[in-house]
């Protein structure tokens, strides 16, 4: 379920060093040393007889005074030689004053239903500028399936089973990390967390980004809505800006205490293994590519534009990554969660909003959950004082007990709590049963779960 996808580093001394001739002369300055990243990358496989290409992005910290150059070849993994993929080999060269080269693998396309499947990119050393025995993972990603129509989902996959549950990264980890940015995906995965969660806007030219908030205002160091921005303007921004770990995203603290602010921009390098795309606003695509084998619980808004094609991108973009039932697709507006429903019938997706209230409707008057087939999860807060605004009355109603976990197992419907950020809290739900927590602290949750139920406890 977990696959702890990370980029390589590889830090190098100088590169070029002062050559003489016997003579008294000084060397030649080196360039400042420099830290190498070879990013992961995944892409889908294509139709029968459909040549598609996978690229991988090779960075540099600091430029060099001359040519770096780097050896490289393709070796198989899961994916087949020349069936699945091209066998690749050469000399990736690095011109000086600049820190970034491509790598290019083509894919070969058919029409088979299987699972995605990978190859590796190794490097290896020319002119001894970087160590040997370096690798990366290439995914090769279905993209086709055999389902048209709505499935059963017996036995649904999402309930735990008593086992503990799943920890949900909460935009990656609000407070953990920089949130919806490919970092603090990455690490959060790197950290245990099993599902990812992302919210999913599409911006004025049609392309569906990664970020909570209608406007950029809050995470980034740009200003205005999402939805009149095109993606090229909505790359040129630092969505690491506001970030203070442990915090979140205030916005009236000292310069010194945002510490991956300018990555995004340039202005300081990034940490080893991640680059500067890594601390700037995503594409959901990027995310599949990047995050091939993790679950993803995706957060549908609202159609923004009112063109209406939101819904029919997603489906699109979800089916060339052949991603369906480690996918839950999820909205507080019915018409999106609905719509999005009626053209991806075979993504796994949770109970709307107002129909997950007319659950506990009938559970309130009968005791039990109606059977609800097109959907596996059902989303909520511990209770109604974290939608006080949309509940009448002043009184926090609960929403997750022991009889309603029960009742939601008994309707075949996993129960995902949101948003849990207190250790007496967590504790209280895993007590429950829930089947998964959802959290701005994923790092906080990853612990407790880690550590023997016997020897659970809040400091």
């Amino acid at each position: 379920m977990k696959n702890l996808i990370a980029a390589v580093s590889l830090s190098f001394g100088a590169l070029i060093v002062g050559c003489s001739d016997g003579s008294n002369d000084s060397p030649t300055p080196s360039a400042p040393p420099s830290s190498l990243t070879i990013v992961p990358s995944a892409a889908p496989e294509g139709a029968a007889g459909e040549m598609r290409t996978l690229t991988f992005r090779v960075t540099m910290t600091e430029p060099q005074s001359q040519p770096v150059n780097i050896v490289y070849q393709t070796v198989a993994g899961t994916a087949s030689e020349d069936q699945d993929y091209l066998q690749t080999a050469g000399e990736l060269t690095i011109p000086p004053g600049t820190i970034e080269g491509l790598v290019t693998v083509n894919l070969i396309g058919d029409g088979d239903e299987e699972a995605s499947e990978t190859f590796i990119l190794q490097f290896s050393a020319s002119d001894n500028t970087v160590p040997t025995g370096t690798e990366v993972i290439g995914t090769i990603a279905n993209d086709d399936t055999a389902c048209d129509k709505p499935f059963t989902k017996d036995p649904n996959p999402w309930l735990m089973q008593g086992a503990a549950p799943l920890n949900f990264a909460h935009r990656g980890g609000v407070t953990d990390f920089p949130e919806n940015t490919l970092y603090a995906y990455a690490e959060a995965a790197k950290a245990g967390a099993d599902v990812l969660e992302m919210d999913v806007y599409q911006t004025k030219d049609n392309a569906l980004v990664i970020l909570h908030d209608l406007d950029v205002d809050r995470t980034t160091n740009g200003q205005g809505d999402v939805v009149d921005l095109t993606l090229a303007e909505l790359r040129e921004l630092d969505a690491a800006y506001w970030f203070v770990a442990g915090v979140g995203t205030p916005h009236d603290r000292p310069d010194a205490d945002y510490p991956f602010r300018g990555i995004a921009t340039g202005e300081q390098s990034p940490p080893a293994g991640y680059s500067a795309e890594d601390f700037r606003i995503p594409t959901l695509e990027e995310a599949l590519a990047r995050f091939p084998d993790e679950l993803l619980n995706l957060e549908l808004k609202p159609d923004q534009d009112g063109v209406g094609n939101y819904e029919q991108l997603m489906a699109e973009l979800l089916q060339r990554y052949g991603r369906s039932t480690d996918i839950i697709a999820a909205s507080f507006v019915d018409e999106a969660a609905n719509n999005f429903k009626a053209v991806a019938p075979c993504v796994y997706s949770s109970v709307p909003f107002t129909q997950a209230f007319g659950l506990l409707g009938v559970y309130q008057g009968t005791g039990a959950f109606p059977e609800v087939p097109e959907h596996i999860g059902f989303q909520a807060p511990p209770d109604t004082s974290q939608i006080g605004d949309q509940i009448p009355g002043n009184d926090a109603i609960p929403l997750i007990t022991l009889e309603i976990v029960a009742a939601s197992h008994a309707a075949n419907l996993a129960v995902q709590v949101w948003t849990i950020n207190s250790c007496e809290e967590m504790l209280r739900m895993i007590s429950l049963g829930v089947d998964g927590i959802m959290t701005d602290q994923p790092l906080l949750l990853e612990k407790i779960l880690s550590t023997p139920p016997e020897q659970r406890k809040c400091d």
